[in-house]
């Protein structure tokens, strides 16, 4: 009878038959432990089995034919390999020491079997193993060798043959410390070969390709656990050290650049600033990161003005522009910026960049040139040029927006030239200067008064279009003249001749408005002075009949 698989040993235990060689290979004797192939000892001591029916049919000739060989030379003992089927039909190997005994005529065989199927199995693993791990060395494109404690190289792989251009057999010639550059020789000491003082350890250094030019690699090394060298994993990170110095290199370009540097998340976080925008701003890099760009800007730049800023960086374009900056000490500055989207590997904007150039001191120049150009040195009123050309912008106003107006207000100092003759020019020009402070006090702020040159004085006047709303400041600036003038050790009282024209009343073109206006303040003067006068068409009729004349 048999058994069933369940509860068979998996331990090798030696199995030991007597049996006749002899047709079907008769079992005389067999120990009891036949149970781990899932037989009974009674099983063949009944003739239920052969020891043939037990062989490999393959192996059976074979066996017969070695066994024959082997007692024809009358040799006491042999050993041989072949498969055992057992009762469930599981194949086994087994390795078998045959010996013969000679009682009478009888030929007996004894047989000691020994179980080598997960002997086998193992070995199988291991080689398959050891082919999977060639196969994966050889195919990774790492560069992988082996060295022992003298640095000798025993193995490399294909990819580190391709890294450094030597064939394998020329990479063992030498040791591993002969492709380093100098510099980098000394790492490689005898206190690496000792086991458990550094079993994992890496380093960076530099080997001469075979053509001579230098690859920056990184050893990655693991002791064997015999103690007899080193597996070694060797990366080529040239490309790497050379981002690695550009990166550097840019990194101290901007700490030492003399522009302001701020680099903010997508959503404005600051994230880092320069030293530069430290000394610009007056605020440490641990008060700025976290914050947002805000804590430099002013209420003064205009909300389009970010609103512009903002919509052109978002849609992943530069902005280039001016902006009027405070620092954390409450003093304002100018900056020319530029400020660029960085885009992610996606293509998604991560962060932005903002470079910038403190021009207060070319924008404070610009303005004194400005005011030069369009302000009267004087008394710092706006020139006849800047008058013109706002004069010119309300005009072109006028034909857009048919509900606007504006008024033109042209006078003179009555006898002004007695007073500069006869008491100097000083005190002409200090007398101008009140003039125009008390002409500036009489109209609003969008209002432009203007001293064209001598005692001529210009004013524009915004959104008026009658006369009647005009009047009152003409009354108001006649009346302030009036008031005596100190200017010491002298009081002066003065008075003014003042000519009135209005747009769209009167004419649309500047042109015409000033020569309306001077009309009517030539009127003024034939009028005996000390009053204002408004255009009227009489005026450009009389004109015209003295032009003739």
């Amino acid at each position: 009878m048999g058994l069933s698989d369940k509860g068979l040993k998996t331990q090798e235990q030696p199995i030991c038959f007597t049996w006749r060689f002899e047709a079907e290979w008769p079992v005389l004797s067999v120990t009891k432990n036949i149970e781990q192939f899932g037989y009974t000892a009674a099983s063949f001591q009944s003739k239920l089995y052969l020891f043939s029916d037990i062989i490999h049919p393959d192996d059976r000739k074979r066996i017969t034919a070695e066994a024959d060989t082997l007692l024809a030379a009358n040799t006491e003992s042999f050993k041989q390999d072949y498969r055992i089927i057992t009762h469930s039909g599981e194949i086994r190997d087994v390795c078998v020491y045959s010996g013969v005994l000679k009682p009478g005529d009888h030929t007996i065989l004894y047989s000691i079997v020994h179980d080598k199927t997960l002997q086998r199995q193992a070995e199988a693993a291991l080689v398959k193993s050891e082919q999977q791990f060639r196969t994966a060395i050889e195919t990774t494109s790492e560069g992988f060798l082996i060295f022992d404690n003298h640095f000798n190289i025993t193995f490399a792989n294909h990819a580190l043959c391709q890294l450094t251009g030597y064939k394998l057999a020329e990479l063992k010639a030498n040791s591993l410390i002969y492709y380093i550059t100098p510099e980098f020789k000394h790492i490689f000491t005898p206190s690496l070969n000792k086991l458990g003082i550094q079993r994992h350890w890496h380093e960076d250094f530099i080997i001469r390709h075979k053509h001579g030019q230098p690859l920056n690699v990184r050893l990655t090394a693991t002791a064997m656990d015999d103690g007899c060298g080193f597996s070694a994993f060797i990366s080529n990170i040239t490309a790497h050290k050379k981002a690695e110095v550009q990166l550097q290199k840019l990194s101290r370009a901007v700490e030492h650049s003399a522009s302001s540097i701020m680099i903010t998340d997508k959503h404005g976080i600051i994230e880092y600033i320069n030293p530069r925008f430290c000394e610009v701003t007056g605020y440490s890099e641990s008060e700025a990161i976290g914050q947002t760009p805000s804590i430099i800007s002013t209420k003064e730049t205009p909300p389009a003005c970010h609103e512009e800023l903002w919509s052109t960086i978002l849609a992943g374009k530069n902005w280039h522009g001016e902006t009027f900056n405070r620092t954390k000490l409450g003093a304002y500055y100018w900056s020319l910026m530029s400020i660029s989207p960085v885009m992610d590997d996606q293509g998604e904007i991560s962060h932005f960049i903002s470079v910038s150039e403190d021009i207060t001191t070319q924008k404070d120049q610009q303005i004194k040139i400005e005011k030069i150009a369009l302000y009267d040195p004087l008394t710092g009123l706006a020139n006849r040029r800047l008058l013109y050309d706002r004069l010119n912008q309300s005009a072109e106003i006028l034909h857009r927006q048919k509900d606007a107006g504006i008024g033109v207000i042209m006078l003179d100092l009555d006898h002004f030239k007695t007073i500069n003759d006869t008491y100097g020019h000083d005190v002409g020009d200090e007398l101008l200067k009140e003039v125009a402070h008390r002409l500036t006090d009489c109209v609003r702020s969008e209002d432009t008064v203007s001293r064209p040159g001598g005692d001529e004085f210009m004013i524009l006047l915004q959104d008026v279009f009658a006369p009647e709303i005009i009047k009152p400041v003409a009354q108001k600036i006649l009346k302030s003249l009036r008031r005596g003038i100190n200017i010491e050790p002298y009081t002066f009282h003065i008075t003014c001749s003042i000519g009135i024209s209005i747009a769209p009343l009167h004419s649309h073109e500047s042109k015409t408005l000033l020569k309306y206006a001077d009309l009517a303040l030539y009127k003024a003067k034939n009028c005996g002075r000390n009053n204002f006068q408004f255009f009227d068409t009489s005026m450009h009729v009389k004109h015209l009949e003295i032009s003739r004349r």
